[in-house]
């Protein structure tokens, strides 16, 4: 095969955390071999059970501590990430050399000792928590872990799986920030053959992510623990005593989670949560993850650097060289080189360098973000054996961080705007699949978000891919940090490092930087620098060793007090605008929006990058019966909110296409009416980026308005209805409004409704409280927000056929409009494919990969076809025919508790989402050898062949009374319909209809 079929290969495998996943003989130097690397998809037929074994229970079986609640420690240090008493007590007794643990029971910050830590009794020690002489050894003989264990009656499940989402909300009061959902320990067995032809190989099961604490065993062998719920790791199966080959020949793995302690505030979910795959190797092989196409581009001496670690098993001695040559989208070579020669031997590892030439490599950017693949070979030199073969993606970029000039990306400034994340979505917990991935990136760029923070902790493989290919800057960033905790940022990086949309890698977030010393922060530094010396290191709060300081939420004047005190550190605003809301009983938060960005526009700030935060997630609801955030500009659903049309105008309406920073999307007007039609009292708002607005109410021109404020909502007067029998149906019990007038002549609540009622027009809302007395006046709903206060009241309704707003330029001429229209009772049920869609950037068809997901919309409609928001009705999901599943329901109310694996939600604000999964594999690589190895078979029909013609996937959605909706889903067996080439081709969209065309 020459280099340009060789390429195309790697192409269509792009973005695959395992990568070469079919044989490919080479002819070099007139040598001919087959590259053995396989990669065999792990993710299907585990058995799963929910629950801690019967010999077992949380933790790690061995919390033998002494109780030491009220005693004062020395020579102990902060373990920030722990947020209760039992969390912090279960991470210390995981880890073997922690010998002491204390929680503040005011605080809640966990200490962490070692055998140096003193404790002793104080009048004024205020800590729970406990000490142990000797960390002794963890269980790990459960019943469930033998290999005889039969895991008949267990479910077949596949990952990516969240077992905690799969429970039922409990309210739980001493805890809210894990979305009322509990947590627990489970395990997963999994049966499988080894090819007989695999004896003698190099032999790995890699797990991109596991939340939280990993323990396995191979054949009941206890091999290995891992306690990072956010890095991937590997487990070796050649070295394993008693491993088996042959298609007679049965093998366990067993996995025990422990996910009944997490390291964040927030939903953090549990289970093998992210992709597994099978990896063989030749011998002589490339380390996992070890190869580092450096991404920084010297300006001046343009050489791309890559090394590559290498290594082999077994006593062979070989002569060896790596060959990287640099393959361009096309498939056309760009550059060519090898590296010296070096002697393999077990046991130690290797690291060589190629230098490439970059002199015609294009940079990447926002707007361009150019991508190679680096094709790398491992050859023995004496006999031109091909050992192993790699693809890696590349990108090639020069990045400075000043404070004169911010940010600079290939010699221009760049403001930075983005948002932070968190990593759950509706019905399927934290196990998302990769096109939602997508389509949460598209989300991002449509309302001019270019910068991805990833809050708090490393994100998946394969949504690196997605920012890398559609020019999306990131903030990568460290969960736990301490000492203990070192290795964990190692890991970070040197998964992560290869890919040009990272810039900063980031140690920590908040009160969770704090440490009781320097030699945290230096020794973070020193892991990122060996493993990529030229990337920044930054924070999102106070710590030491950074190039880059990251605020949080901070003032202007913070900015300006810290940059006269440190003139020569780079600043961002690296989180911003915890700005509330949801799509019904919507609350104003432009002014929140506004004021809390204001910091990255200073002239030494580089920009605002971490607003909070893109999408709801589960968790941080802050009390039940709400158990999803609110700060999100799409909800848990992925429904934009009324906020996220602020940025679409602020971050791209009004933001030049010159912009370095801004995505490649056209710059369409903005005309939006933030209200529904049933809130509306006596006003809209309204955005737009018009000069000029005009309100349409039920047929009936207002008068034009001058926008005076570009950016901010208009504030459009909407004529009061007449009153009947002073009758104020809205319902505003428990809530304030804000802007109303005091009336102290009253004294009751029937006193200040007959009073509102009296004063006509002038007075659309009342409310009172005892302390406070009656308050009356016109202000909006959206002012409204739950009140602790006893406060009860109503306002009037504005009944509304539709309203149209339309946006005028300076010349009098219409630019943009907008209509809402008020429903008729409840009619039928339609729905809508939002993924995959090209009004979202993200595809035409889902792929038979086992694992590609669409995104259906349920809407509640009357007879002419308007969207119902006033009405709930309960809407029943199911697929009709084809390779589907549903996998998930939601609808973005933050008070949903219907369980996420149902087939059943009630509509919110008219909608609701059923999340779908094929069930059939046609496409991944080595389909033969997932029917070889895996013993069971379970939910996926995996073919080995071609799967031919395949009918789509035809779902419906129904409620009782309403007319059934149908939807076919289409489907396709093509690479190029992947979620990553689809990206790829994506990066100039003509627009994100989407969020124009949505109503709700």
């Amino acid at each position: 095969m020459d280099l340009r079929g060789f390429a195309a290969v790697f192409l269509f495998l792009m973005g695959l955390s395992c990568v070469l996943a079919t044989p490919v003989t080479f002819e070099k130097d007139g040598a001919e071999a087959v590259a053995v690397r396989e990669c065999v998809p792990f993710d299907y037929n585990w058995r799963f059970r929910y629950g801690h074994a019967p010999d077992g229970g949380p933790g790690p079986g061995n919390a033998d501590f002494t109780d030491i609640s009220g005693q004062e420690c020395t020579n102990v240090d902060h373990n920030p990430n722990r947020y209760a008493r039992g969390d912090c007590e279960t991470a210390c007794a995981y880890n073997p050399d922690c010998m002491v643990w204390q929680s503040g029971a005011l605080s809640g910050n966990c200490l962490h000792g070692g055998a140096d830590a003193v404790c002793s009794s104080s009048k004024h020690g205020q800590q729970d928590g406990g000490q142990r002489k000797t960390a002794q050894p963890m269980k790990t003989d459960y019943k469930f872990a033998a290999k005889s264990f039969n895991a008949i009656d267990w479910k077949i499940v596949n990952t990516p799986h969240d077992f905690v989402v799969t429970g039922d909300f409990v309210s739980m009061p001493w805890d809210y920030h894990h979305a009322f959902l509990p947590r627990n320990v489970s395990w997963y067995r999994k049966e499988f053959h080894l090819p007989s032809d695999w004896k003698g190989s190099h032999i790995t099961v890699y797990f991109e992510g596991v939340f939280h604490v990993a323990q396995i065993w191979v054949n009941g062998q206890y091999v290995q623990m891992h306690t990072c719920g956010y890095t991937g790791f590997t487990v070796r199966l050649d070295n394993v005593t008693g491993i088996l080959y042959g298609n007679d020949s049965t093998n366990v793995i067993a996995v025990r989670v422990d996910a009944t302690f997490g390291s964040g505030h927030w939903y953090e979910g549990g289970g093998i949560y992210r992709r597994t795959h099978l990896i063989h190797t030749s011998p002589a092989h490339f380390v996992h993850d070890g190869v580092f196409v450096s991404p920084e581009l010297d300006p001046l001496e343009k050489t791309v650097r890559v090394t590559a670690e290498i290594d082999i098993i077994g006593s062979g001695h070989p002569l060896v060289t790596v060959i990287a040559t640099l393959v361009d989208m096309s498939g056309e070579s760009v550059a060519s080189n090898e590296s010296y020669n070096v002697t393999l031997a077990e046991g130690f590892p290797q690291t060589v360098t190629v230098l490439l030439s970059g002199a015609h490599v294009k940079v990447w950017s926002i707007q361009s973000p150019h991508m190679y693949s680096v094709m790398m070979v491992l050859k023995d030199v004496s006999h031109g054996t091909i050992f192993d073969t790699l693809h890696i993606s590349a990108g090639f970029r020069q990045t400075e961080w000043k404070v004169d000039t911010n940010f600079k990306l290939n010699g221009d400034s760049i403001k930075f705007r983005g948002f932070s994340h968190h990593n759950s979505f509706a019905g399927v917990g934290v196990a998302i699949p990769d096109r939602i991935h997508l389509f949460r990136a598209q989300a991002s760029r449509a309302v001019g978000g270019s910068f991805w923070r990833m809050s708090h902790n490393p994100y998946l493989p394969a949504l690196y891919d997605f920012l890398d290919v559609l020019g999306i800057i990131s903030w990568d960033e460290n969960r736990d940090y301490g000492m203990e905790y070192v290795g964990a940022m190692h890991d970070m990086v040197k998964r992560d490092r290869g890919h040009p949309s990272i810039v900063v890698w980031s140690y920590c977030n908040e009160v969770e930087c704090t440490q009781y010393n320097k030699q945290t922060g230096l020794s973070f530094r020193a892991a990122a620098k060996a493993l990529d010396p030229n990337r920044a290191v930054g924070a999102n709060g106070g710590t030491d060793g950074l190039d880059v300081q990251g605020i949080s939420h901070g003032s202007n004047a913070s900015f300006i007090n810290f940059h006269k005190s440190n003139p020569d550190m780079p600043l961002v605003l690296s989180e911003c605008c915890s700005c509330q809301t949801q799509r019904m009983n919507r609350i104003e938060t432009t002014t929140c929006m506004h004021d809390q960005n204001s910091p990255g526009l200073l002239p030494y700030v580089s920009g605002s990058l971490g607003v909070w935060t893109l999408f709801d997630y589960y968790g941080e609801s802050h009390g039940f019966p709400s158990v999803t955030s609110s700060y999100g500009n799409f909800d848990l659903a992925g429904f934009p909110k009324p906020h996220a049309y602020w940025y679409v105008l602020n971050w791209m309406a009004m933001i030049s296409t010159d912009d370095y920073g801004r995505p490649p999307l056209p710059s369409n007007h903005v005309t939006r009416i933030l209200d529904l039609p049933g809130e509306i009292t006596t006003r809209v708002e309204v955005l737009s980026s018009g000069a000029a607005l005009q309100l349409i109410v039920n047929g009936k021109p207002g008068d034009k308005v001058e926008v005076t404020n570009p950016g901010e909502p208009i504030q459009a007067k909407v004529d009061a209805p007449e009153r009947v029998n002073c009758s104020f149906p809205r319902n505003l019990t428990s809530v304030q409004c804000r802007g109303l007038d005091h009336n102290g002549n009253v004294k009751t609540p029937g006193q200040c409704k007959s009073a509102c009622c009296d004063a006509g027009p002038s007075c659309v809302i009342w409310q009172f409280a005892e302390k406070q007395g009656c308050w009356m006046g016109t202000a909006d709903l959206s002012s409204c927000e739950p009140s602790e206060d006893p406060w009860v009241g109503a306002g009037d309704i504005v009944t509304v056929k539709n309203i149209t707003a339309l946006s005028f330029d300076t010349t009098g001429k219409v630019i943009g409009s907008h209509t809402i229209l008020g429903a008729a009772q409840a009619s039928a049920i339609s729905l809508e494919l939002d993924v995959p869609s090209p009004d979202t950037g993200t595809g035409t068809a889902l792929v038979l990969d086992g694992h590609d997901a669409a995104l259906v919309k349920a809407s509640v409609v009357d007879a002419a076809g308007v969207l119902v928001t006033d009405q709930v009705v309960n809407i029943t999901f199911r697929v009709a025919g084809g390779p589907g599943a549903l996998i998930g329901i939601g609808n973005g109310d933050n008070h949903l508790h219907a369980n996420a694996k149902s087939d059943n939600v009630p509509s919110y604000g008219g909608l609701a989402r059923g999340i779908f999964q094929v069930n059939l594999d046609c496409v991944s690589k080595h389909r033969d050898r997932i029917v070889q190895i895996d013993v069971d078979h379970g939910p996926t029909t995996v073919n080995p062949g071609a799967c031919g013609t395949v009918d789509s996937i035809s779902v419906e959605a129904s409620s009782p009374g309403l007319q059934t909706a149908h939807l076919t889903i289409p489907v396709s067996t093509s690479a190029e319909d992947l979620p990553l080439p689809v990206a790829k081709k994506s990066v100039a969209l003509e627009g994100f209809p989407f969020l124009t065309n949505f109503a709700g």
